[in-house]
């Protein structure tokens, strides 16, 4: 088994151990044992130090994915990059320091009012995002080394593991709330400690000064152009996952912050068995595109748009068909049930948005990719101006629907860019076929009569809900052939057991 296969099912297996992680915690241990306040708090810091990562790091992710085949060559210690790869991001990271504390007064003035908890800490976003940046930096410097279990290993399953036990410990009492916030900014800064030893430990920790025959002027030119375009899309992406519970929580306060980023969580886990489909479909769609087979990746496209809405389709209908039971189960469920119709509005259009394919992908690995880039700007900009509008007139119900309106036309400029360029559309008749069989699916669930509420009439309900909808969801789907792995799938399972 060759490197990069071991590495990525060992980065796989982390992957959805964090997956577990990180909905346990969401779920039930930040809900249990913080207040409304102290989550949305907690959570802000975390995504704001995300966001402001996104720019600071100043592409220099991107430029190692980029320009390290230029560098590679171990005998010459990569001819000095990972001093360039940690000198760039310094840089980011003082400006991006020193410009947060010339905006404090306005940072100040816009959650005085409605959070002012939120001010009290807000100075940690400069540390945990220095440790965000310096985190990413090495992961990149570490994939270009064939080496992502590790570092996928600490961001999926340590820093989560780290954060859940950090919140335990408060939870019954070992710690104050302001202890446990400051050891999560350090466990952060841990992380980067352990990824520089890992590295050490792979002989590839090299410090010298970078080889000025390969590092040219004109390369770093050349990189950080690069490096401040590719920048552009991730600071978008970032403006659209988590500028709305900031603006809800500056504007409606830390509660409505914290009703709208637990809403928001459960209508993301429609978007896991996504990620996967991509990253298995990515580099043949690369390939294909290299090609110019449009026709293979017209076939790709609508096979993967088929198996993301049939997965994240029977992943919506789950929750949603259960909405009531979760909130009931989940700590302060009447508090965060308020978000009920948030999960709604969100859910239905990353739906539509998983149904159209892997429209971002084709843009990205073609020659088209800097549309990919104005696709994404354009669209925080519409989402911040949205949420602008809407969150002072329906607090975090206008979050939602800004935030589900600009993922929706979004998905649908991606989808016209691809179909005119391309001459590629995600759908086709059995896309139909699909959502009728999730509807007709949703309307069996009422069938099931209403009943007292309590935990364990709550989990049995939902466990036969789920039962009931997995099953004949499984046989409709086979039976009418609509996707050809999924019977592939199953043929398989059916020849292994029951031979």
């Amino acid at each position: 088994m060759g490197i990069v296969v071991r590495q990525s099912l060992k980065a796989g297996l982390g992957s959805y151990i964090g997956v577990g992680i990180g909905i346990v915690n969401q779920m039930y241990v930040s809900t249990k044992f913080l207040s409304v306040e102290q989550y949305a708090l907690s959570r802000l810091l975390f995504e704001n130090s995300l966001l402001f990562a996104a720019f600071a790091h100043l592409g220099t992710p991107f430029i190692a994915d980029k320009f390290f085949s230029l560098f590679r060559n171990d005998e010459e210690e990569h001819h000095g990059i990972l001093a360039f790869l940690l000198l760039l991001p310094f840089i980011g990271a003082v400006m991006f320091g020193i410009i947060y504390l010339v905006f404090t007064p306005a940072i100040h003035a816009y959650f005085a009012e409605e959070s002012p908890m939120f001010l009290k800490y807000h100075f940690l976003v400069i540390p945990l995002t220095t440790f965000w940046i310096y985190i990413s930096v090495l992961e990149a410097y570490c994939r270009n080394n064939s080496r992502i279990a590790v570092p996928n290993f600490i961001r999926e399953v340590y820093l989560k593991l780290a954060n859940v036990l950090l919140i335990l410990m408060f939870g019954l009492g070992w710690l104050s709330f302001e202890a446990m916030l400051y050891l999560v900014v350090a466990s952060y800064g841990l992380a980067v400690v352990i990824l520089l030893g890992y590295i050490k430990q792979l002989g590839r920790l090299y410090f010298r000064f970078p080889d000025t025959k390969i590092l040219t002027r004109s390369l770093i030119i050349q990189m950080l152009g690069y490096g401040g375009f590719t920048l552009l899309g991730g600071v978008g992406v970032n403006l659209m996952l988590f500028i709305d519970r900031t603006m809800v929580a500056g504007k409606k306060g830390l509660v409505s912050a914290g009703i709208f980023i637990i809403a928001s969580y459960i209508a993301g886990i429609i978007e896991i068995p996504k990620k996967a489909i991509a990253q298995i479909s990515i580099p043949l769609l690369a390939a294909s595109l290299v090609k110019g087979d449009y026709d293979h990746v017209r076939t790709m496209n609508q096979k993967s748009a088929l198996n993301q809405l049939i997965a994240g389709g029977v992943v919506f209908l789950l929750i949603w068909a259960s909405i009531d039971d979760i909130f009931f189960l989940i700590p302060k469920g009447s508090t965060y049930g308020e978000g009920k119709y948030v999960v709604l509005f969100l859910a239905l259009v990353k739906v539509f948005d998983i149904a159209t394919g892997l429209n971002t992908e084709i843009i990205m690995y073609s020659k088209f990719f800097r549309f990919a880039t104005l696709f994404i700007v354009a669209s925080a900009i519409l989402g911040f101006l949205l949420n602008l509008w809407l969150i002072p007139i329906h607090g975090f119900v206008g979050a939602a629907i800004a935030t589900a309106f600009t993922t929706l036309v979004y998905s649908i400029v991606r989808m016209t860019f691809v179909w005119w360029k391309f001459g590629v559309l995600p759908f086709t008749n059995k896309t139909l076929q699909v959502a009728l069989i999730l509807a007709f699916l949703y309307a069996i669930t009422f069938l099931i009569p209403e009943y007292t509420r309590t935990i364990v009439s709550a989990m049995l309900m939902m466990a036969l809900r789920s039962i009931i909808i997995i099953l004949l969801f499984i046989i409709l789907i086979v039976r009418f052939k609509i996707s050809e792995e999924i019977n592939d799938l199953v043929s398989g399972l059916q020849t292994r057991f029951l031979k």
